[in-house]
């Protein structure tokens, strides 16, 4: 992956997907890249790949100093865990406390943009965790088991829209009609976010449930946020559940 520690990563693009990397090769690779930093490298794709917390906490060791120009980072289909999802945005941030810090969030050291959690298991720890990372400009979190419990508990971090974050993707997270409308309520509440100006655009929440109530909301946050663009899925009308149900 790497050509010599004077010049660098000869590399701009590695596309290392369904390759059954496993633990073993994310160790290889993250000692490879330690070896001689991967200076040039923009995009390292290592979706699925069976790469669990262990390796993700390996990887991380090397993210923090091996991949000085990576700006996205797809780690989807794999089962990282929260704690694993955390370890690699603390190295991100070049942290080494792999607890969340409420301080994390006005870090801006990561070069990474955008960053792919697509069915990792983050749960909410690790989904705040990234939305609280200062750098990132993508982030997609679709079909993390969320649930309702988690729209509720990312709400805040989304009050008044993000100071980064341009496109946003939490579909397939099962949360429930009234977390969705939760969520929402946030993004277009900006009493308490006058300290920074929303550069959200797009944000996917479809795969959560979504009826005429939360047609409510949404027009109500177009008021405030009129360009931006909220992927969902077909309104609910109330009655049509329980009949599909029968």
């Amino acid at each position: 992956i790497s050509a010599n520690p004077t010049n660098g990563s000869l590399l701009s693009v590695l596309e290392l997907s369904q390759c059954s990397l496993g633990d073993n090769g994310i160790k290889l690779l993250s000692s490879a890249a330690l070896s001689s930093p991967c200076t040039g490298l923009a995009v390292l794709d290592l979706s699925e790949n069976s790469i669990t917390e262990e390796g993700a906490n390996t990887f991380s060791v090397s993210l923090a100093e091996a991949w000085p120009d990576l700006n996205e980072l797809k780690l989807a289909k794999n089962n990282l865990r929260e704690d694993g999802v955390v370890s690699v945005i603390s190295a991100l941030v070049h942290r080494n406390d792999a607890g969340i810090d409420s301080s994390i969030e006005s870090n801006k050291n990561s070069s990474l943009t955008s960053l792919d959690l697509t069915d990792t298991s983050c749960r909410v720890k690790g989904a705040k965790a990234a939305l609280m990372t200062g750098s990132l400009t993508t982030l997609r979190l679709f079909n993390n088991k969320l649930g309702s419990d988690g729209f509720r508990e990312i709400a805040p971090l989304l009050e008044g829209g993000h100071p980064s974050i341009v496109n946003l993707d939490l579909g397939g997270n099962s949360a429930d009609e009234d977390s969705v409308i939760i969520l929402l309520n946030s993004v277009a509440n900006t009493s308490q976010a006058s300290n920074f100006l929303s550069k959200l655009l797009l944000l996917e929440i479809g795969g959560n449930k979504f009826g005429e109530k939360a047609m409510e909301a949404l027009e109500n946050l177009k008021k405030v946020w009129p360009k931006l663009d909220v992927a969902h899925d077909k309104p609910v009308q109330e009655g049509e559940e329980e009949e599909a149900k029968d």
